[in-house]
């Protein structure tokens, strides 16, 4: 390149690929420090929109993984109460059954009547007592609960959830209000019918019975609603008439909801059965006499199927969150892949990349300064 009066337009050149060289051998250098692709927006503005949006998600998730360990914990905790609580229901069984025996007088069922009273009094403490961070677990505290005061008719007596053979419980996650349960059969023929709603959402179930309308024993399950009935040796066609309705009230809150991903919606809720003596119709239970103990026998065995219920309800629950956790571990390895294509750098083509741009670093800055030797060439012409 020719010099032309005193510009060095060599040296201008060279100077010129010099700075862009450095420039990008700095962003290279800055890129290998940080192990980030993107290390400025103008990198690549959508990689790192997309990259910053998952790298909040993996963080969510790893937090409701967090969140799915502490509710495994918390329903380990609750199990453990009911299965000391089916120990105790197993005792009184056995009490309820020696008191029916002929070889012993009403003055020894006394006596097994006051451990009876004080396994009782054991049922209420265990419930009330268990806690996880000082919540209840077992008294219907920490989730919902049917309340059947303020049934009025003959399907449901006001004050047990076992009179007349029929119980109710919680199967899902139950709408909190007024639910009115109808029953209806065809005399005659083999077809009855439960239907229950609560002016949103209407579930009907269908079964098959003697032609007189018995059934005896049975649970009829309402998936819709989230509800279910257990029927221990119940009998319609003596009991009530066709298009008998009563009412049933779900209380209580979700009050222990986990959230499990990323989304607000992302939520398991956790209902545990109310599992004290009232709930479980043992109260004014007693075996002090044969008739009693024939009574407490029948109502203990309600109390153990609904308590087995309860448990199994927990199973259910707790596998269900095994796998929750299972899932967001996936999530989080694939997502953290996905954020690692779009964001970290790849270490070896960008140091071969920035070692190329030392070279020619290197090379701008001994050719600017052969460059800035030329104007000594025309300082000759002067001699």
């Amino acid at each position: 390149m020719p010099l032309t009066g005193t510009t060095n337009t060599a040296a201008n050149t060279a100077l010129r690929y010099l700075n862009a060289n450095s420039a990008q051998a700095g962003s290279s250098l800055a890129k290998l420090s940080s192990g980030s692709r993107i290390v400025k927006a103008s990198d690549d503005a959508a990689s790192l929109a997309v990259g910053t949006k998952i790298r909040a998600d993996v963080s969510a998730l790893r937090q409701a993984a967090v969140n799915t360990a502490q509710a495994s914990s918390l329903l380990q905790v609750a199990d453990g109460g009911l299965a000391k609580i089916a120990d105790i229901l197993l005792r009184m069984k056995s009490l309820a059954v020696q008191a029916q025996s002929g070889s012993i007088t009403d003055s020894e069922r006394n006596f097994l009547d006051l451990e009876y009273q004080e396994l009782i009094s054991e049922v209420g403490d265990i419930s009330g007592q268990t806690k996880f961070n000082g919540a209840q677990l077992l008294n219907g505290a920490s989730g919902k609960s049917i309340d059947l005061s303020a049934a009025t008719d003959s399907l449901f007596n006001p004050d047990s959830t076992h009179a007349n053979g029929i119980a109710a419980r919680l199967s899902g996650n139950a709408a909190v209000g007024t639910w009115q349960l109808a029953y209806d059969y065809t005399a005659g023929s083999s077809l009855g019918q439960f239907t229950l709603s609560n002016g949103t959402i209407s579930d009907t179930v269908q079964f098959t019975h003697a032609s007189n309308a018995v059934v005896h024993e049975g649970r009829i399950s309402f998936e819709h609603a989230g509800l279910e009935l257990a029927l221990s040796n119940f009998d319609f066609s003596t009991t009530f008439a066709a298009g008998t309705q009563s009412q049933l009230e779900v209380a209580g809150g979700e009050t222990l909801s986990f959230q499990v991903g990323v989304a607000s919606g992302d939520t398991i809720t956790i209902n545990i059965d109310d599992v004290r003596p009232a709930s479980l119709g043992l109260t004014g239970t007693s075996v002090g006499t044969t008739g009693s103990s024939v009574t407490a026998g029948d109502a203990l065995d309600a109390a153990i199927s609904e308590l087995n219920a309860a448990r199994a309800n927990m199973g259910a629950m707790m596998s269900r969150f095994e796998f929750a956790a299972a899932n967001l571990a996936t999530s989080v390895e694939n997502l953290d892949a996905a954020r690692s294509t779009l964001l970290d750098v790849d270490m070896a083509a960008e140091m071969t990349r920035f070692t190329s741009l030392q070279i020619l670093t290197q090379a701008g800055v001994s050719m600017l300064a052969q460059a800035n030797q030329m104007p000594q060439n025309l300082l000759r012409l002067l001699q």
